[in-house]
């Protein structure tokens, strides 16, 4: 009897942990309340290299929630973000700034009595955001960003250029989520998402001129971003040296690989993704990406996976999957809330 007794007890313990773990999880993952009807992003290139940043996000509350809301910018690459405002109904309202984790967050506050729309126009000035390789700049900015809880139904980006670079671009294009590219005038470039972006997709855009146009340095973030072979390798102990080289052609090796053909930079990005599985009768096969982050550079292909040796054990999983094409390369991103 109490054997049995033990049992119910158990088994009624064990159904509401369930229950309450079921309630926490379906808690945890529901959606926000709240959705971006649409954001646009402006970018206004400065003769100097500067961007002059412009958001304009449209906020819809489906219901109750906090009223703080959030902008956070990478700062890997680039120098300096500043002159920070936040606009509600063609008026400033207070905001905060500050850098946390290598980022830059803007913060502030609005009255919020849901169902209701909230339009914020959010500006910023980017330092040192160009890329400058070589003969080419390019503008390469990360206008949507990925880190949001939410989806946005609608997303346009323009990049403005100075009359210097008036009908001189070279190349455009976009990365992440599919958009329409497209030319308005011998200044402007626009991109128009082609579909609702949801969560942890981004919209990346690339505009391609020559650097010799508006002539300015490279950016303090690129000078410092590369590896100083002449220092390295600078070395007068010669045992020191025989103990290393294995390490040292290790690592020349791997950035080696990273080395771009056409652009020559050390900006490729290698990926590859399973699509027939070898075997040890059969082999495989493998679809590579290579595609520069610094140039237009993109190559697909498939390769053979070899068939994989008895003796080699027992088995290890499939390859690493690959990414999406040239995302990670530009500055921008980040999140908002």
């Amino acid at each position: 009897m109490k054997k049995l007794l033990i049992r119910r007890i158990s088994f009624l313990l064990l159904a509401m942990l369930v229950t309450v773990f079921i309630t926490f999880t379906h808690a945890v993952a529901q959606e926000v309340p709240f959705y971006w009807d649409y954001i646009n992003v402006n970018i206004d290139v400065q003769t100097n290299g500067d961007m002059l940043v412009t958001e304009t996000q449209k906020y819809v509350f489906t219901s109750d929630w906090t009223n703080q809301r959030y902008r956070y910018i990478p700062l890997d690459k680039v120098d300096e973000i500043k002159d920070v405002t936040v606009q509600e109904n063609n008026k400033i309202i207070p905001s905060e700034t500050g850098i946390e984790n290598n980022q830059f967050w803007i913060r502030w506050q609005h009255q919020l009595k849901a169902p209701e729309s909230h339009i914020f126009v959010i500006k910023y000035r980017v330092v040192g955001g160009l890329h400058i390789n070589g003969d080419n700049t390019q503008v390469y900015w990360k206008a949507i960003f990925a880190d949001r809880k939410a989806p946005i139904q609608a997303a346009k980006v323009q990049v403005q250029l100075p009359e210097a670079l008036s009908g001189k671009v070279e190349d455009f294009q976009n990365f992440g989520i599919p958009a329409t590219a497209s030319q308005v005038n011998p200044k402007t470039l626009e991109f128009v998402a082609n579909q609702a972006i949801p969560p942890q997709e981004e919209l990346e855009v690339q505009v391609t001129f020559k650097s010799e146009i508006l002539n300015i340095p490279q950016a303090n973030w690129q000078k410092s971003g590369f590896f100083d072979f002449d220092k390295v390798f600078n070395l007068t102990n010669f045992m020191f040296l025989i103990f290393f080289a294995p390490i040292a052609y290790y690592i020349f090796s791997a950035i080696n690989d990273r080395k771009c053909p056409e652009c020559e930079k050390f900006t490729l990005n290698r990926n590859s993704r399973i699509l027939v599985a070898a075997t040890t009768s059969h082999t495989g096969r493998q679809r590579v990406t290579h595609h520069c982050t610094n140039c237009p550079y993109h190559n697909e292909f498939e390769q053979v996976i070899p068939v994989i040796s008895e003796s080699s054990g027992g088995g290890g999983g499939g390859g690493g999957g690959g990414g999406g094409g040239g995302g990670g390369g530009g500055g921008g991103g980040g999140g908002g809330g």
